[in-house]
């Protein structure tokens, strides 16, 4: 599978659409820092996996990788996604998007049928992308930088699945079902001695009863007077007296409470009863009629006072109205000597009169607001203190409402609890009464447990031939199943010895085939000359079970401490791509030459284009454009397999485009030719 291109909005640095179409034989893509072209690499294997693993941390300051997966800048963008587009070798496309909203068009299942055909290793999309995106931050940490087992891990994951495997997962279920059987007999062994325990216990117990058997008559009577109903076997007595024994514990023990609930009742009885109680009591009703009396009286004179104001303002109002009708009649005077009020003859002194006597009647009737306002609010202070007198008052005989109340709470309860727990109700008055029948029932429960205690005895010797009995027999089973045990602890050591076997043929055969990536791994590490005088690079592998890959230079050193960072990154190189070159899939290389001076970049360079002549897809992303133009140069491009160079760069938002975007086109037939003519 090729990758055919991905395209990208409102993904990590890229707010708007950009699509970037990949050639089928190699693209290069160029740009500063910070532009985007990790970000690529990321959508890849984003599409793919639904994650990014170059991160180390995925937490922090309370905030994941997923919080930075899609644009955080100025802007809304027009939808979140992220499209992969691949096709193989007769042209037959796979797409696959992930969006922010929705998650993957495609399945897990689906995207490793289209991508990993053939033998794949476990989580085969995320060793995919591990072995074929390799980023600068990586190359090191993937490389050198692993722990032996981890390498060793690598490697085989790139390798695939293994002609051994199908045995290994039925040698690890042949296991799985011996320790299984090894756990079922274990059980059934613990469980045999936990019961041969049990009856051992009871051996003792029975032994101990022999010496507290007596006389089994009486005891019978005594049973037989506790339990009346009965059935006539002496197994059937023993357990009914035992019921008769719990259920008279549990009686004795609520007649306990039911007299101190009593002394409760009577004590507060006593309290709500004693003649200072009662005077109290008293007191507080007649200072409550007492200052009911003076409140309603002040009431009374409140309400008078409002009633009286009310009529003064009422005789009020018909003085204005008077006022307004003898001053209009003023304005108008006589007409033809008559009133101009009420049309009568009048002569000027008589209509004179007339007003006089009107304004004189106004004034009286307008006279009493003021004192009836005077004695209103007079007659409210003077309701004040009755109020709060008769309120005190009441809250006095309340608090003795409530102490009735409570008392005869607390009596009810107390007859509550008889009827409950079926006492008798005669001694609900009498606690002295039910102080002795407590005291009865007490010996009553003594003798009968007196009584049990010999009828168990009396059975002792048939308890204990049928318990010696049952010990035998245990004691044999234990024996049988100790020999099952020691069985299926031996089968399992057997299945695993095979299970060990298997791994160690699965580590062989690991071994075939890694032998054919050393090779490789030497001619890609003297290619980039990682050493001036440690030109080869071996590995070695040890461990039956467990494995570990170390790689070794010049007199059996370990790169990892003795090459410089430069010098590290190219061993990577080396190693990482051979690994690579396990798997026939594109090979992406994000900034490969960071911390790596020019003449190992142009040994790379070189390497990149062996490998383009074997007829991979390679795409690689650099800083330096005169490396990128050196790599358009380099990688071969053919009519059927083109090249493509790519230049981004940042927007005045911050948002990620495609500047220059070209195809590379193959060289003329005869160029060279037509150079040398020359």
């Amino acid at each position: 599978m090729r990758l055919d291109f991905i395209e990208v909005c409102g993904f990590r640095g890229f707010r708007d659409l950009v699509r970037i179409n990949f050639g089928r034989g190699f693209t290069v893509i160029t740009g500063r820092n910070g532009v985007g072209k990790s970000t690529l690499c990321d959508a890849v294997e984003f599409a793919i996996t639904g994650s990014i693993d170059k991160y180390a941390v995925e937490k922090a300051a309370k905030e994941s990788l997923s919080d930075y997966l899609w644009w955080r800048g100025e802007g809304v963008p027009n939808a979140h996604y992220v499209t992969a587009s691949f096709v193989d070798d007769d042209g037959k496309p796979f797409t696959i998007t992930r969006t922010r909203e929705s998650g993957s068009d495609r399945s897990s299942e689906e995207i490793h049928a289209a991508l990993c055909r053939g033998p794949a290793p476990d989580d085969a999309l995320r060793q995919l992308t591990r072995t074929s995106i390799i980023r600068d931050e990586w190359i090191a940490a993937l490389s050198l930088d692993l722990t032996e087992t981890e390498r060793f891990d690598l490697v085989r994951s790139a390798l695939g699945a293994l002609e051994g495997s199908e045995a290994g997962s039925r040698a690890k279920e042949v296991v799985a079902s011996a320790e299984a059987a090894h756990s079922k007999d274990e059980a059934a062994y613990e469980a045999a001695r936990l019961r041969l325990a049990d009856r051992l216990t009871q051996q003792s117990e029975t032994q101990a009863s022999f010496s507290r058997s007596g006389d089994v008559s009486a005891a019978l009577q005594v049973i037989a007077a506790a339990a009346p109903d009965a059935q006539p076997e002496l197994t059937a007595r023993l357990v009914a007296g035992r019921n008769a024994l719990v259920n008279g514990r549990a009686r004795l023990g609520r007649m306990g409470d039911a007299l101190q609930l009593g002394r409760e009742v009577a004590f507060a009885q006593a309290a709500f009863n004693a003649p200072e109680a009662v005077a109290n009591r008293e007191a507080a009703s007649a200072a409550n009629e007492a200052a009911q009396r003076e409140h309603q009286s002040a009431q009374q004179a409140v309400s008078e006072a409002e009633q009286r104001l009310v009529r003064e303002e009422e005789m009020d109002a018909i003085a204005a109205s008077l006022s307004l009708l003898v001053e209009h009649g003023e304005r108008l005077g006589l007409h033809d000597d008559h009133c101009p009020l009420c049309a009568a003859h009048r002569t000027s002194d008589e209509f004179a009169a007339g007003l006089a006597a009107a304004r004189r009647r106004i004034t009286s009737l307008a006279s009493g607001v003021q004192a009836a306002r005077d004695a209103l609010a007079t007659a409210k202070d003077n309701a004040r203190q009755p109020s709060l007198a008769f309120q005190a008052a009441a809250a006095s005989v309340q608090i003795h409402a409530d102490e009735l109340r409570r008392l005869r709470v607390q009596e009810a309860a107390h007859v509550d609890f008889y009827t409950q727990w079926g006492l008798d109700h005669r001694l609900i008055h009498d606690p002295d009464g039910l102080e002795q029948a407590i005291s009865l029932e007490r010996d009553r429960l003594i003798d009968l447990e007196r009584a049990l205690l010999v009828l168990e005895a009396s059975q002792a010797v048939a308890r204990m031939s049928s318990i010696e009995n049952n010990i035998s027999a245990l004691r044999v089973e234990i024996e049988k199943l100790a020999q099952a045990v020691s069985q299926s602890q031996n089968a399992v050591t057997a299945a695993r010895e095979i299970e060990r076997s298997v791994k160690r043929v699965s580590a062989e055969i690991i071994d075939e085939r890694l032998a054919q990536i050393s090779p490789l791994l030497n001619e890609l590490y003297q290619r980039l000359r990682p050493h001036a005088d440690w030109r080869t690079i071996d590995y070695s592998i040890r461990g039956d079970v467990r494995r570990f890959l170390s790689l070794k230079v010049g007199d059996g050193l370990n790169p990892q401490f003795v090459f410089s960072s430069g010098q590290r990154r190219a061993a990577g190189l080396a190693f990482l791509l051979s690994v690579h070159l396990a798997r026939a899939w594109t090979l992406l290389l994000d900034d490969p030459v960071q911390h790596i001076d020019d003449f190992r970049a142009l040994h790379l360079v070189e390497v990149l284009a062996a490998l383009r002549l074997d007829g991979r897809q390679i795409i690689c992303a650099v800083e330096d454009p005169a490396l990128a133009d050196l790599l358009c140069r380099r990688l071969v491009s053919t009519s059927t397999e083109g090249g493509r160079r790519l230049d981004i760069e940042l927007g005045l938002l911050g948002t990620t485009s495609v500047v220059i975007d070209q195809d590379i086109h193959p060289m003329p037939v005869g160029v060279l030719r037509g150079v040398a003519t020359a």
